[in-house]
């Protein structure tokens, strides 16, 4: 299940010790067993209070802030987490790196999506 979100989109999530996380996505695939991988990029911060799609100057900050490796998580997992979309980034070829070697080992079996909580990872 597919939380709504698009490729692109830069989203916040409510965390249980009551920070707001950030994640960016970068990819959506259709997996074999009918669910959605989404893979996502989190930004290395957290903050104290939300920051809303409004908050222009805070979103654009956000875009400078150091991005940590890629991850696939299934969307059902994501959908959990409530996120809400707050921007949009464009995704180039040289973001989809990590991506690139997530798919081509899953092609082959030696990759999964992770189906922890969000904030787990």
């Amino acid at each position: 299940m597919n939380p709504g979100l698009s490729e692109g989109d830069i989203c916040t999530y409510p965390r249980s010790d009551g920070s707001w996380g950030f994640f960016w996505v970068q990819r959506i695939d259709a997996l074999p067993d009918g669910r959605d991988a989404l893979s996502l990029r989190k930004f290395d911060t957290h903050t104290a209070e939300e920051v809303r799609r409004e908050d222009a100057a805070d979103v654009a900050e956000l875009k400078t802030v150091r991005l940590l490796g890629h991850f696939p998580i299934v969307g059902t997992r994501v959908a959990e987490a409530a996120p809400r979309v707050i921007g949009r980034m464009p995704v180039s070829e040289e973001d989809l790196e990590g991506y690139r070697i997530w798919r081509e080992a899953f092609d082959q079996g030696e990759a999964g999506v992770f189906t922890l909580a969000l904030e787990q990872i």
